[in-house]
């Protein structure tokens, strides 16, 4: 029986990493995919098949492709960034940027490698997140950006339906691995769009909001890979795997009326009309 082939995005972040590590282990081949020079070198040593791929270059899925060949039984995108804040203090071009990487980027991923999912109908897994199904404050740019993906994702499961290609999308909660602290760097690096006035109204709110993230436990990474190897390996693999307790906790929200749904995540993020108040 010939080794089934997949290609992992993200595989030097938390998720992708453990995904790639678990189906190394399962017997998959694992093309990892890596943007910075200096991460072939690890990559290989744990016995992936690095793969240059570079989400802010437009001819790179191309190339990819030409790497890996022309069969490949699975795809699964981990890869993107988290950018967060209040939509009206995000600068523009830390949103276009989140939509390029998240959506754009990754969609040109898919488009990049589906003759070679066609030729084995073979499966793509999309990461999303849950704040791409229930509206959470303060992370506006990365929860728009999973939204997108999650209805391209489920578009696409209908246009490939019938060319053999099945398509999965796993939406994690919070999951403990170094993107947070990414996302709290880069929000101090890009600073705040707005005038003066406006970002002292959202001051005393983001505090409230700083301090219940430093509380926050993210969840382990373990329900996502196995979500991923779920879609993989399920002879009719679900639209939609929600991973971890959070997530489902979270997505529960969705049965409650709109506006009792707003009133418990105003009070458990910490923004309450105190905090605007003044």
């Amino acid at each position: 029986m010939n080794e089934r082939k997949v290609l992992v995005t993200g595989v030097t972040g938390g998720i992708g990493g453990a995904v790639a590590r678990r189906l190394a282990a399962d017997g998959w081949q694992v093309f990892a995919a890596y943007r910075r020079q200096g991460d072939e070198g690890p990559l290989r040593a744990q016995g992936f098949v690095p793969v240059p791929l570079d989400l802010a270059d437009e001819t790179s899925p191309a190339a990819a492709a030409e790497v890996v060949g022309d069969r490949l039984d699975a795809l699964v995108n981990s890869a993107g960034i988290l950018r967060q804040g209040p939509v009206e203090l995000v600068p523009a071009e830390v949103l276009r940027r989140q939509f390029e990487v998240n959506v754009i980027a990754q969609t040109a991923v898919i488009r990049a490698f589906l003759p070679a999912l066609r030729a084995t109908g073979g499966r793509i897994v999309n990461i999303g997140a849950i704040s791409g199904r229930v509206d959470l404050p303060f992370i506006g740019p990365v929860a728009a950006s999973k939204a997108a993906f999650a209805s391209l994702s489920g578009i696409l499961r209908m246009e490939l339906r019938h060319q053999g290609v099945q398509v999965s999308l796993v939406e994690p909660g919070a999951v403990a691995t170094e993107i947070f602290d990414k996302a709290a760097k880069a929000m101090a690096e890009d600073g705040w769009a707005g005038s003066a006035e406006a970002q002292r109204r959202y001051a005393r709110a983001l505090a409230a909001y700083e301090e219940m993230l430093a509380k926050m436990k993210p969840g382990p990474v373990e329900p996502v890979v196995k979500a991923v190897r779920t879609a993989l390996n399920a002879r009719r693999p679900a639209a939609r795997y929600t991973a971890g307790r959070d997530a489902r906790s979270i997505a529960a929200l969705r049965m409650l009326p709109t506006g009792v749904r707003e009133r418990i995540l105003l009070r458990a993020t910490g923004l309450t009309a105190e905090a605007f108040a003044g």
